[in-house]
């Protein structure tokens, strides 16, 4: 995830109300920092079901709940254990969340475990009265998915309608007092829709606007992914709207998700204008480290297998169903013991030969997808060899 706000401006809106919420290890006696990695964010899929049939769901998600999901006996059991964990975040996910029938206990019991509680939503069943009982369950932030502006959503959705039941999802969350957003997954048949969703979030006021870079996974595949000079000129975009937000003293976050090279071309461009703030966006993604799957960033799916990211469901560290996350997230073994220590010391081709993979160092699991070689260079980075040859004199 790059912050464009706060690696420019040192503002947010979703992410400090986070911060600022998170539970307070040092006074609860019961929460123990036991884990050898510190998880910040995991990502649940409570379930397969889901009311729509988006083109590209990397999840698979078809209108049936699929038998062997976790039961809300083995979650609360979970959630017991991410709480003794520290764990501050989860994003409740799917399929649909909204249509797991235990939705507000879950969100709950998590809550009153201590963890903050998100959602990530297609948005279209969340009507008032489903948006003040999540908000009375705990839950923070709602993040509504729109692929394309009016017609265009619904094609990607394969449900006509779907873009301003949506809508009405946004109005019902933010009516309820909870923080909201847009998620949008850019691809080469919505690029252009980029600006009217944008504006669209602008409108109605949303607290933040994410856009997610395509990960072949589930329907989806490389030939939806966008061209890199066409990623690039996105790149470009969100940065001139960030500075504009700012100008006007919105509160809006703004946000790439699932490709660390975003936060190396901005530094790059800041290296032109202010070496001050580019040393400061650099220590801030230095801290971050790039694709955190598997080391900061986790997933459990709905049958309760663990993954390094959400994304990457055929590959699974251990099942809750048999053992606890704890155990699980400790193993480091193989591709985890890789990613968490190995990283830059293993990648091959362009990112071998970058000047920022400390930094950065590609998503994996797209080179996986993509050239089936988990440490070659990802295809989805549009730096130039001038650009990864760029020698830093930043202390």
């Amino acid at each position: 995830m790059i912050a464009l706000n706060q690696l420019l401006f040192k503002s947010g809106t979703v992410s400090k109300k986070i911060d600022e919420e998170r539970y307070n290890y040092e006074t609860d006696p019961s929460i123990i920092r036991y884990t050898k990695r510190d998880i910040s964010v995991l990502f649940w899929n409570l379930t397969i079901k889901c009311n729509l049939k988006c083109v590209h769901c990397y999840a698979n998600a078809g209108f049936e709940r699929s038998p062997g999901e976790l039961s809300e006996l083995e979650i609360f059991r979970t959630v017991d254990d991410l709480k003794r964990m520290g764990l501050p975040v989860v994003i409740l996910s799917g399929g649909e969340p909204m249509l797991h029938q235990d939705i507000y206990s879950i969100s709950k019991y998590i809550d009153d475990a201590g963890i903050r509680v998100t959602l990530s939503s297609n948005g279209t069943v969340i009507d008032e009265k489903a948006a003040f009982k999540l908000a009375e369950s705990g839950v923070k932030y709602v993040g509504i998915s729109l692929d394309g502006y009016g017609e265009k959503n619904d094609l990607f959705r394969g449900v006509k309608g779907a873009f301003e039941n949506a809508l009405n999802g946004l109005k019902n969350v933010k009516k309820a007092g909870m923080m909201s957003g847009i998620r949008f997954t850019v691809t080469r048949y919505n690029v252009d829709d980029l600006p009217l969703v944008f504006e669209l979030g602008e409108e109605l006021g949303i607290d933040r606007f994410c856009l997610y870079h395509l990960v072949p996974a589930g329907r989806s595949s490389r030939e939806m992914d966008i061209d890199n000079k066409k990623r690039r000129q996105v790149i470009d975009y969100l940065i001139e709207k960030t500075y504009e937000i700012h100008e006007k003293g919105m509160e809006m976050e703004i946000l790439t998700v699932d490709n660390p090279t975003d936060g190396v071309y901005l530094l790059l461009k800041l290296l032109k204008e202010d070496d001050r703030r580019a040393g400061d966006v650099y220590r801030l993604l230095k801290r971050r480290g790039g694709d955190n799957s598997g080391i900061k960033a986790g997933n459990i799916d709905p049958w309760g297998n663990v993954h390094p990211n959400q994304f990457w469901l055929d590959y699974s560290m251990g099942n809750v169903k048999y053992e606890s996350f704890k155990n699980i997230w400790e193993k480091e073994d193989g591709i985890i013991r890789e990613l968490r220590r190995e990283k830059t010391k293993l990648l091959q081709g362009k990112c071998s030969r970058c000047k920022f993979k400390d930094i950065c160092g590609g998503f994996r699991l797209r080179a996986l997808r993509y050239g089936g070689n988990l440490w070659g260079e990802d295809p989805d980075c549009y730096l130039n060899e001038d650009e990864i040859s760029r020698e830093l004199n930043i202390t």
